[in-house]
């Protein structure tokens, strides 16, 4: 059984705590950031060869509802998100892993506009993660509610200056809550199957 990690910067800067939490289980991650749903979507069967019995934990969604400078869309539209995950979806519950879909994180609007050349809008990130959710529910999968487990925190003291990233409070926090999450997935999984959780 292998546990697997895709997602963007946040990601990639929280999974050292997931590693440290999950320490007894095969962890597998891209090395890269994996960016927008579009990335993923291309690279889906190289950063995610899960089988039954796998345990997939996914983000994406910031860098799609990202406007570049002087941009008048966003790099992913809301339509081409989900058409992007839908694709992604599909793949994944082709494989018979047991997927949990993570919402988006949340941001400092003000600061993260202020100091970055690219904007994010908080009303985009609700329209993004209730149509993600949507769809992964549809699609049978476990939700992870990201979004709300760092607004129960006060979240301008998890933040660095640009207001989109988290400092090391904050991936501490994001690390434990990813890492919670996937023992409790994986506790109820080997629970329906009446044995016992095997970490390899």
């Amino acid at each position: 059984m292998t546990i697997h990690l895709v997602g963007d910067s946040i990601r990639l800067n929280a999974e050292p705590t997931v590693r440290g939490m999950l320490a007894e289980f095969v962890v597998k991650s891209p090395v890269e950031n994996c960016e927008s749903s579009t990335q993923v979507r291309k690279r889906i069967a190289e950063w995610l060869p899960a089988v039954p019995g796998d345990l997939v934990h996914i983000n994406c969604g910031l860098h799609d509802l990202r406007y570049d400078a002087g941009a008048s869309q966003p790099v992913n539209t809301l339509a081409k998100y989900v058409d992007n995950l839908r694709a992604i979806f599909d793949v994944l519950a082709a494989t018979g892993a047991t997927v949990v879909w993570a919402t988006s994180t949340p941001f400092d609007e003000g600061r993260h506009n202020a100091a970055k050349a690219s904007r994010r809008y908080r009303a985009d990130l609700q329209r993004y993660n209730a149509a993600s959710v949507d769809l992964a529910r549809a699609h049978g999968f476990a939700v992870h509610d990201l979004h709300a487990v760092v607004l129960s925190h006060d979240l301008p003291s998890l933040l660095l200056d640009d207001g989109l990233h988290f400092n090391a409070a904050g991936n501490a926090v994001v690390g434990a809550a990813i890492a919670r999450v996937i023992r409790k997935h994986l506790s109820e999984s080997e629970a329906e199957r009446g044995g016992t959780l095997s970490p390899a």
